[in-house]
């Protein structure tokens, strides 16, 4: 319980945070949606979602391999809604390696690299964050979340054809539950800060 109290605690302080800073919001491709838990080799996944914020809604699928039994590697391919820009074209690329689980929870580091390009806005960073999960009082019913950090390389193409860039350090906090339905579909609802706040969720098919 206290590993669950702990990362609630960062999620809340990162979403009062947040409030402030909306304006500045960003998430390209999928939020988290997994548990730290492993897999049997060459499991295959299949997972559609979204992920809605107050400038930015990320929509897409991920496909997920599980390398080895501790070892899984993603892709999601999607769109991103930058509100004043167009649909754009989005990319993430990761991995997510089961550590050794401890008694409170099962661990686990996983890492993305993420690319969009809008008509006056590129971006393109690398965020890592130690993941845990554990099955709550209910059967199925799975806790999982998040914290780590989001590096981002902001491009920007003003009026005039002026070039400006700059990049950003943040902290980034996730916290979902999971429900698996059976052994081939599982549900998910996230709660996400990074630089901002955004709730989706989507549905893993195996």
């Amino acid at each position: 319980m206290k590993l669950t109290t702990l990362a609630m605690g960062l999620l809340g302080a990162g979403m009062v945070f947040g409030f402030a800073r909306l304006a500045n919001a960003q998430m390209v491709g999928l939020p988290v949606m997994d548990t730290a838990s492993p897999r049997d080799r060459g499991n295959l996944e299949v997972t559609p979602g979204a992920m809605f914020g107050h400038e930015m809604d990320s929509y897409g699928a991920r496909t997920t391999i599980s390398a080895l039994d501790d070892l899984r590697v993603f892709v999601d391919l999607g769109a991103v809604d930058m509100r004043d820009e167009p649909v754009n074209f989005a990319i993430q690329g990761g991995a997510l390696y089961t550590l050794d689980p401890i008694d409170l929870a099962d661990l686990a580091i996983r890492g993305v690299i993420y690319h969009t390009s809008a008509e006056y806005l590129a971006l393109t960073g690398v965020n890592g964050m130690l993941i845990f999960s554990d099955e709550t009082l209910l059967d199925h019913l799975y806790l999982y979340g998040g914290a780590g950090l989001d590096v981002v390389y902001k491009s920007f193409d003003n009026i005039g054809g002026a070039n400006d860039s700059k990049m950003e350090v943040n902290p980034a906090l996730a916290l979902g539950l999971s429900f698996q339905c059976n052994n081939r579909c599982s549900l998910f609802v996230e709660a996400d800060y990074i630089d901002g706040l955004y709730a989706g969720g989507g549905i893993s098919i195996r």
